[in-house]
């Protein structure tokens, strides 16, 4: 069966309208993603707040304030550039809304001049025009056809009028959609304005907080104290992730971390800025036991998994920022801490070289031997 011309065009522009459909959906769909993410991240930037008001009043030690001060940094940097997002989408649904608007104005211009011209046809013949198709006629079937003829010319006229009446019913949705994205993206603009300037509050605030800690000695002796017990909860996790592996009792074996000691790729090879063992603490200057290494990394660096394994923990920890753990097997565990961004959750599987996270700036990483603490540079590739 040969496909005529006029049915190749039909199947032309309904391929183009449902492509036109198919991605709108799909534009659409990603639009309610983002503002959904956007809601999310309010939300928890808001319990966030709430931490550090409660925190303040109650007075507790400066590394706990600090500490939600970071989330409070790294949430409103996060919220900032999802508002980014979302007002460049609205920016993309005002830009389509625009140009419909000016394709149906274009319509209506079309059929008003089109009814114009009716209108001053029928003016100039309205009234002579039945008589002219009587007296023109040669019979009275003749009589009957041309009387057809002008039904369909008023039906006609009478569905432009209708069309007319719905583009017009249409642009004022249309006007009114774009009024209200208007509004949307104006909103959009203050609040991350709003959180532009949150940030700087936040961050200026850390600064204080951290110069605090480092240059008066009461302050320093307490922080050392949050440092201790921050590390002891650690100690703890770490024993119960160990003693969780070994009652289920699973077969030893060659363990890759034991076999390939002294030859481990580095998380991220760069300046050991502090040493396993008592060292002065990089960030907050406190003399502290280091029971890993610090690396000095670039804000925004990427972390990779030194070794295979499964993360069995991936969230933040009081002294520690966003800290992921993969457990190696037989006792051995990674730690890496000092995060922005974090790739992986609880449970996920990581192979060697696997991009896990961002470092903050400089990362701090711990080797594990069941649950002790072991240093990291005689086991890392030399």
């Amino acid at each position: 069966m040969l496909i005529q011309p006029n049915q190749k065009s039909f199947f032309k522009q309904l391929f183009f309208l449902t492509l036109i459909f198919t991605l709108t959906l799909f534009a659409q769909d990603e639009i309610n993603a983002q503002k959904q993410e956007l809601e999310k991240t309010r939300q928890q930037l808001k319990e966030v707040q709430e931490r550090l008001k409660s925190l303040e009043e109650e007075e507790k030690g400066v590394l706990s304030r600090i500490d939600v001060i970071e989330q409070k940094v790294f949430l409103t940097q996060k919220l900032i550039k999802e508002l980014r997002k979302v007002s460049n989408s609205t920016e993309n649904e005002i830009t389509v809304i625009r140009g419909t608007i000016q394709n149906t104005e274009k319509k209506i211009e079309k059929r008003t001049k089109d009814l114009e011209s009716r209108l001053v046809s029928l003016y100039k013949y309205g009234r002579l025009f039945p008589l002219e198709v009587i007296l023109s006629a040669r019979s009275m079937p003749d009589v009957y056809k041309r009387m057809v003829y002008l039904r369909f010319i008023a039906r006609d006229d009478q569905s432009v009028m209708e069309e007319l009446g719905g583009l017009r019913d249409n642009l004022i949705q249309q006007r009114k959609k774009l009024n209200g994205q208007l509004d949307e993206l104006a909103r959009l603009r203050e609040e991350r304005e709003r959180e532009r300037k949150s940030l700087n509050s936040s961050l200026d605030l850390e600064t204080k907080l951290l110069n605090k800690v480092r240059t008066t000695k009461e302050e320093k002796r307490n922080a050392e104290l949050e440092l201790r017990e921050s590390a002891a909860k650690l100690e703890k996790l770490i024993a119960e992730l160990e003693r969780k592996r070994r009652e289920q009792k699973l077969a030893e074996g060659i363990n890759v971390i034991e076999v390939n000691k002294g030859n481990l790729a580095w998380p991220y090879r760069g300046k050991v800025i502090a040493y396993f063992g008592s060292q002065i603490h990089p960030k907050y200057k406190t003399r502290t036991r280091n029971t890993g290494i610090d690396i000095e990394c670039p804000k925004g660096a990427i972390i990779s998994a030194i070794e295979a394994g499964r993360v069995v923990y991936a969230d933040r920890f009081m002294g520690y920022g966003n800290l992921v753990i993969i457990d190696h097997g037989n006792g051995y565990y990674s730690l890496y801490s000092n995060l922005s961004d974090m790739y992986v959750s609880v449970g996920s599987s990581a192979v060697p070289g696997q991009q896990i996270a961002k470092v903050n700036e400089n990362l701090h990483f711990e080797l594990r031997k069941e649950g002790q603490p072991v240093d990291p540079l005689q086991w890392l590739k030399r």
